[in-house]
């Protein structure tokens, strides 16, 4: 009798260990993962995906999704804004709409504030969304908004500083405020590269720069409230471009203004990345954008055998057949390859000095 019974916990034990290891026993090197955004015909986030409505391809071999998560996986984000010239009024939307936009971020969630105009600094380390609408205000009353502007750098820095500073366990998201006007070249590749280093999707927030490029003028300041600028004036000025000029205003389409300034393809790399862009002369631009970050999937697979650190590989992202005919016409965004976990940069771009904003008024 005895006997009997070792020999079925010896069967009980080798069925146990026989068995795969659930993915909370496996080590998070192991685990690569895919964040998905899924849009129906009207572009409004689509909820409630299951994983098995989602189909995943490496290198065009289909991948079983071993772990799945939505709205309840935390996030870091960095909001990145450009407080070159004519930026201010902008800034300030985004500064008024704080408290509601930045109420979408649970308690969980992080978000980390960077301004950039020629250089780059960092005005709030990650924390919480109180000390982000606190740094907002002072972001304009520090901020002297009358620099150059270079916007492939300070997507690099912030990227750089998402992959050092950001938790391995959350959801990584970048927010650029711009109007898209850089006085450098472009480098769409080498952003990416950046971008999926620190895994990290970006969304921009597109002001429209046209009509006030080089001016210096600043909108009027008051003590209390904080109001929104004049929306009506910017649409009747709006209105009067021709449609098929509409497109360089927008930030949509390469735009060059005196010989100074050109389009950084913010909403191109945005795209690329897995995110998507809004105008910020809608007044809840911000809190939709970070609403769609929230409402992302992240998809887990294995890594697959013989894959070495640093290597880029691609992926693809689909609905399965069940899914597509419960949302005919639905797409899905997401970043085209990740970047095999624990190896070293390759990428060849310099190391980003970040400057610590000081404490006084940088206004001159």
């Amino acid at each position: 009798m005895m006997r009997r019974t070792f020999f079925v916990f010896a069967l009980a034990s080798v069925s146990l260990f026989a068995e795969d290891p659930p993915v909370t026993f496996r080590s998070d090197v192991s685990l690569v993962r895919v964040d998905a955004q899924v849009v129906d015909q009207q572009n409004h986030p689509i909820t409630g995906l299951r994983a098995e409505d989602f189909i995943l391809r490496e290198d065009g071999k289909q991948q079983e999704i071993r772990n799945f998560q939505s709205e309840n996986m935390p996030v870091d984000v960095i909001l990145l804004l450009d407080v070159s010239r004519s930026m201010e009024p902008h800034v300030q939307r985004i500064a008024a709409a704080a408290h509601q936009a930045l109420g979408v971020l649970g308690d969980q969630d992080r978000i980390a504030i960077m301004v950039f105009d020629r250089a780059t600094r960092v005005r709030l380390a990650f924390g919480n969304r109180h000390d982000a609408e606190r740094e907002l205000e002072r972001v304009i009353d520090q901020e002297a908004f009358d620099g150059g502007t270079d916007i492939k750098r300070g997507l690099l820095d912030a990227a750089n500083y998402m992959s050092r500073h950001a938790r391995h366990d959350a959801r990584h998201a970048m927010v650029i405020l711009t109007d898209d006007q850089t006085e450098r070249d472009r480098d769409d590749a080498a952003v990416l590269r950046a971008l999926t280093r620190a895994d990290c999707v970006l969304s921009a927030l597109i002001a429209p720069d046209a009509l006030h490029t080089g001016s210096t003028k600043r909108a009027p300041r008051d003590s209390g409230s904080r109001s929104w600028p004049d929306d009506a004036l910017s649409a009747r000025l709006h209105e009067m471009i021709p449609p098929e000029l509409r497109p360089y205003f927008d930030g949509s389409a390469p735009l060059t203004i005196g010989g100074r300034t050109r389009s950084a393809g913010t909403s191109e790399i945005a795209g690329q990345s897995g995110g998507d862009s809004m105008a910020v002369d809608d007044a809840s631009a911000f809190e939709k954008t970070l609403a769609r970050i929230r409402q992302r999937y992240a998809l887990y697979f294995y890594l697959p055998e013989g894959v070495k650190p640093s290597e880029q590989h691609a992926i693809e992202v689909e609905l399965s057949d069940a899914a597509r005919r419960r949302y005919p016409g639905a797409q899905v965004r997401y970043r085209r390859s990740y970047m095999a976990p624990n190896g070293s940069d390759d990428s060849g771009d310099n190391e980003p000095t970040l400057v610590s904003v000081p404490a006084g008024d940088l206004r001159v």
